[in-house]
């Protein structure tokens, strides 16, 4: 679905937004209509969401037969948009058919955050600051339990190191753990978060329970097992 900007000749905006923001993960809003303006539009969502952080919005937008898009950046405490760029590369073309594909229900919102995440971003959209300069503060719960890149190849290691059925101090696996480099898009791993080892432990557990890739069962207060 696309609109007519109304102060600019030949724009027509989607009626799709997606907001990112550093606490409260991705929103999609579908359907929207608003004042026909993209900072108008984008101003009067955020008066209306509870973000208090930074983040960004994201519209796809189309132009003399060009798709692509609009990106806004806004700070915390804010309702205004500090900073906005128009993208009609390649990658933002793709992006933009994506958003505009799921506005018109030909793909569920589901498939939209598996596809538009922001290591994908950062890598489709390499001519965009603001999206190149975003950080999580922490690392998204989906994003952990589904596709955190760190958590199979500490275990992995730990697997390669150890042996399944290995029963080791829990030190060692929080060796590896902290051993690790964060993503370039997360301020604080929830991984090694807490300076407590047996909290980063629980959590790669968890994460590892989620896929069912196997276990680190602790025995005792001194003792973990590989499974």
């Amino acid at each position: 679905m696309l609109h007519e900007q109304a102060d600019s000749e030949g724009l027509k905006l989607g009626g799709v937004i997606v907001l990112f923001d550093r606490e409260l993960g991705t929103l999609f809003f579908q359907n929207f209509r608003g004042y026909g303006n993209l900072l108008d539009d984008a101003e009067w969502l955020l008066e209306r969401t509870p973000q208090r952080s930074w983040g960004f919005l994201m519209r796809p937008i189309v132009h003399n037969e060009l798709y692509g898009l609009w990106i806004g950046e806004y700070g915390p405490i804010s309702n205004r948009v500090i900073r906005e760029e128009r993208l009609f590369d390649e990658g933002s073309s793709v992006i933009s058919r994506i958003l505009l594909k799921y506005g018109d229900n030909e793909i569920d919102e589901g498939e939209v955050s598996r596809r538009l995440t922001i290591r994908s971003l950062k890598r489709r959209l390499p001519n965009s600051k603001i999206i190149g300069g975003f950080k999580y503060y922490f690392c998204p719960r989906e994003r952990l339990y589904r596709d955190c890149p760190h958590v199979e190849r500490v275990y992995r290691a730990i697997r390669e190191r150890y042996g399944v059925g290995a029963r080791i101090h829990y030190s060692a696996v929080a060796d590896i753990i902290f051993g690790i480099k964060p993503c370039d898009d997360i301020i604080i791993c929830p991984l090694y978060s807490s300076p407590n080892k047996f909290e980063s432990i629980i959590k790669l557990n968890m994460a590892l329970r989620s896929r069912r890739m196997g276990e680190i069962r602790i025995i005792d207060r001194n003792f973990v097992e590989i499974v």
